[in-house]
């Protein structure tokens, strides 16, 4: 035996692959973004049965404008950490003392216009809201920066704790203070204390003491110039809707689409939006890498079409019966801003990481002129729309420029790609045509009348069962019929296989 031989280093373990540790990433996203969805949805269920659409539409004012002036501020801490992989201590601070300043201008703005904001919308309690809504800038400005780090290094499982901690912490606090007062202050204490208890845990987890500074000033407003640029243009655009509504229709009819719009986005928000989030860091690896990059990215988008379209349409087929059952009458206006918006929400949500990709890039400055394109557009349509249709004109206004957004999206791809505009479409199109054919499925049944004398439970049942049994059908039938291709479905079936076994001993 050559003694040599026994003296050689063991071989290192093997690395993990990217998209391994990309699926693992949105694994955990996906499973904290449940958690959070689950417990603000029974948040929002409870609080809804004891509040009114009016307190949910004063509400919507004050945090509107919080939103705004919190995504045009926008220096973006997570992302800049996640860009900056070799940050040192100096990066991190200055990002901390820009976020603390930031924390306190947009508090000070929010305690500021409280007064002109009562004025212009004549209630009283939207001074109030104003005040309340400013701690949660406060709070959230003082984040530790190096937690990002753990979403830098694809290690989100503790972003798993936090989230469902301090979303816990929230929810208790909100219903709570709802049921003990029945009062519009649930919504914002329970916001508080979420931002209070993520900014504590943000330091329990990753220590880290840091100190006020703006030495790599020049280097962070490299990155974040054109990134504030499109937290400027994405606040305006989605966040002036509840004020807007208001003002032209009253606090009742801003709880209503507010409402509907937490409901609307809750299918792909809860879906798509986390596995985006994974994407972004798996694509910043692969800087240097084109033609990877491109391929990581069009993966991500056949994953996302795959679960958040056919999540969308389902939900948005049974919310006429879901919403009344869940929130009570008061709330039966939100449904049809529901049916109309969700379908074209999960329509987006497979192209939403185009953003991330362009950002990876280098191309923010592509993605700020995007913004702004439908920022322009958006806005006169929706005003116009809501003056002239009510609700239902505002929700439709969303959705046809919804549609647009689409196509911007898939225009953005092609620029900063090199590479056809129809291609994300392409790696869709098994999701796109199975969705269609359940929603065709579910609409004719509607219109036969056939389950229209069920109670809306069983009705609800019958639709998500049927729904779910027709689009798998439809997806696995296309899937074979070009031949099992590498895709969402061969992973899922590998992924499926080992647990099968376990579970039969076959």
């Amino acid at each position: 035996m050559n003694d040599a031989a026994d003296h050689r280093p063991a071989a290192a373990a093997p690395q993990p692959s990217l998209t391994s540790r990309v699926a693992r990433g949105a694994g955990w996203i996906v499973a904290g973004r449940a958690v959070m969805g689950l417990l603000g949805f029974l948040n929002t269920v409870i609080v809804a049965r004891l509040l009114l659409p009016d307190d949910f539409g004063v509400v919507a004012i004050g945090l509107g404008a919080m939103q705004i002036l919190t995504n045009v501020s926008d220096i973006g801490v997570s992302q800049a950490v996640i860009k900056f992989r070799d940050a040192r201590r100096d990066d991190l601070d200055t990002l901390f003392t820009l976020s603390m300043i930031r924390g306190l201008i947009i508090a000070a703005a929010l305690v500021g216009l409280s007064g002109p904001a009562a004025a212009f919308y004549g209630d009283e309690r939207v001074f109030q809201v104003f005040c309340g809504a400013a701690l949660y800038p406060l709070f959230t400005g003082l984040i530790n920066p190096k937690f990002f780090e753990f979403e830098r290094d694809l290690d989100y499982s503790k972003e798993f704790i936090a989230t469902v901690i301090f979303k816990l912490a929230g929810v208790a606090v909100s219903v709570a203070v709802a049921v003990l007062y029945r009062s519009y202050w649930a919504m914002i204490l329970g916001l508080a204390a979420n931002g209070f208890v993520q900014m504590l845990l943000s330091y329990a987890m990753r220590p880290h003491r840091p100190r006020l500074t703006l030495v790599s000033l020049r280097k962070v407003f490299g990155f974040s110039g054109w990134l504030a640029g499109v937290g400027i243009m994405s606040a305006l655009t989605n966040k002036l809707d509840p004020l807007i509504i208001a003002r032209a229709m009253g606090a009742g009819s801003a709880g209503h689409f507010f409402m509907g719009m937490q409901l609307a986005e809750l299918p792909t928000r809860e879906l798509a939006f986390p596995a985006s989030r994974a994407i972004y860091p798996g694509l910043s690896e692969l800087q240097g890498d084109p033609a990877r990059m491109r391929e990581a990215y069009l993966k991500g988008v056949e994953a996302l079409a795959a679960f958040a379209m056919p999540a969308a349409i389902g939900f948005a087929l049974i919310s006429r019966d879901l919403i009344p059952f869940l929130l009570g009458a008061n709330w039966a206006d939100a449904a049809p801003v529901v049916e109309i918006i969700t379908p074209v929400m999960g329509a987006q949500m497979p192209f939403l990481a185009t953003q991330f990709y362009a950002m990876a890039l280098g191309a923010t400055r592509l993605v700020f002129f995007r913004e702004l394109a439908f920022f322009l557009i958006r806005t006169p349509v929706f005003i116009a729309a809501t003056i002239a249709h009510g609700l239902i004109g505002a929700a439709a206004a969303v959705a046809a420029c919804g549609v647009l957004f689409i196509a911007l999206n898939l225009t953005l791809y092609a620029r900063v790609a090199g590479d056809a505009l129809w291609r994300p479409l392409w790696r869709a199109r098994r999701s796109l045509a199975a969705s269609a054919a359940m929603a065709g499925v579910l609409l004719a049944l509607r219109a036969s009348g056939a389950i229209e004398p069920l109670a809306p439970l069983l009705r609800i049942g019958v639709d998500a069962a049927l729904g779910a049994a027709v689009y798998l059908a439809a997806h696995g039938l296309l899937w074979r019929l070009e031949g099992e291709p590498e895709g969402v479905e061969r992973a899922l079936l590998s992924a499926a296989r080992p647990a099968f076994r376990r579970l039969t001993g076959y």
